[in-house]
């Protein structure tokens, strides 16, 4: 919901100060009062705030979408191709970066044949890698990956292959068949139109380098760029009817922390004395409490606040907690909500503060046990050097929800 604001030091102490009377209630605890005085304060400054407004959701989707197209390239090998390792798209080259990469950039538009052939001259050569941009339009990741299967099948080592957008993207290849020789990230040689291996070897030893054009047939891609489709999905979601519908599953999900109404007028009091069972120390090893010795906290330090319990469906508690007075003038007054209409949340929460002219926290299970809150409309405030809990009946001209 919110978190309180660490620039008050009176609240800052207060809430150290609620470590010390309800962490030692059991003698086992003693211990506990310096050791989870932050985890207290913690609890106390609020809760975690929904993740409503950045897509998560839809932006995980396209994750898992990217990290399908990963897998694919390893499943053409790991699943039934070959025990040999694969190279995933977003992995470096199978050779050492040192040495030049042969890139065939191939698509299932060249045919069956075309496409067997050239796995059989890439068999067995680390320094080949043969790309494909993706899966045809319309088809699933797991059938394109039959479709490679079934022309691999018997093919022993099976060729290097990846499924990799982003290659074809970064040498702007935009038909095939294409080849780069990479090393460095640079391109030593390129050319279009020739999938010979054979005849690339030989252009190699002759010491052709750099763009050679296109030297023979070229044909389209067939299959889809991934990267431009999970773009376009992305920017098709209509992001602001999203964050409402976080919004509202906020809500939705959220668990309140219902109490009872009261059924009668009635202060409960919280006496915070304890004796210590023996020696409490902090960390530098500084005697904090002997053993025997009897502590009040409030004795050492005022409690400072003034909580108002209520449950914000009911109108008629809002009001009564709204005009109730803390006796305590000048301690500082902090509404806690029990739960809020589900529907139009923030909305409620907005008109509620406003209302208030204060900000709203929910109540959390930990301030409930600490406080041993029972009913509400309910005040915890000091008096004296005690905690009194007030519990406030509503009047019977008020009525309760319906």
């Amino acid at each position: 919901m919110r978190c309180f604001d660490r620039s008050h030091r009176p609240w800052r102490q207060s809430a150290v100060c609620l470590l010390c009377w309800f962490v030692v209630q059991a003698v086992q605890a003693e211990e506990a009062w310096l050791q989870r005085s932050q985890a207290i304060l913690q609890a106390l400054e609020g809760q975690t705030r929904p993740d409503w407004l950045n897509g998560q959701s839809e932006q995980l989707d396209v994750k898992r979408q990217a990290q399908q197209v990963l897998e694919a390239s390893q499943a053409i090998r790991a699943e039934a191709l070959s025990t040999r390792s694969t190279t995933l798209a977003s992995d470096q080259p199978t050779t050492s970066s040192n040495k030049p990469l042969t890139l065939l950039f191939v698509s299932f538009s060249l045919g069956e044949s075309a496409l067997k052939s050239i796995f059989e001259e890439a068999s067995g050569r680390d320094d080949v890698l043969l790309v494909f941009r993706g899966p045809k339009p319309g088809q699933k990741l797991p059938a394109l990956m039959t479709d490679l299967k079934r022309l691999l099948k018997g093919m022993n080592p099976v060729p290097n292959i990846v499924i990799d957008p982003t290659r074809f993207q970064r040498w702007s290849v935009s038909s095939v068949p294409d080849i780069v020789v990479e090393q460095g990230g640079k391109a030593l040689l390129h050319v279009r139109g020739v999938s010979s291996l054979s005849w690339l070897d030989e252009q190699i030893k002759a010491g052709k380098q750099g763009d050679l054009g296109t030297m023979g047939d070229v044909g389209e891609i067939t299959e889809i760029d991934l990267l431009e489709e999970l773009k376009g999905r992305m920017a098709a979601i209509d992001w602001k009817q999203k964050q409402q519908q976080a919004i509202a599953r906020f809500w939705e999900q959220q668990k309140f922390e219902n109490l009872p109404a009261a059924q009668a007028d009635r202060d409960r009091i919280i006496d915070l004395t304890i004796t210590a069972p023996r020696d409490l120390t902090a960390p530098n090893g500084q005697l904090i409490i002997r053993t025997g010795q009897t502590v009040n906290p409030l004795d050492k330090m005022p409690f400072g606040l003034c909580l108002k319990v209520f449950d914000a469906t009911v109108p008629a508690q809002v009001e009564l907690i709204r005009h109730q007075s803390c006796q305590d003038k000048k301690a500082r007054v902090m509404y806690l909500a029990t739960q809020l209409p589900r529907e139009d949340g923030w909305g409620n929460l907005k008109n509620l503060e406003t209302t208030l002219k204060s900000p709203v926290y929910l109540l959390t299970p930990d301030v409930r046990s600490r406080f041993h809150l029972q009913h509400v409309p309910s005040i915890v405030e000091q008096s004296d050097h005690q905690i009194v809990i007030r519990e406030r009946k509503l009047p019977v001209s008020s009525g309760e929800r319906s």
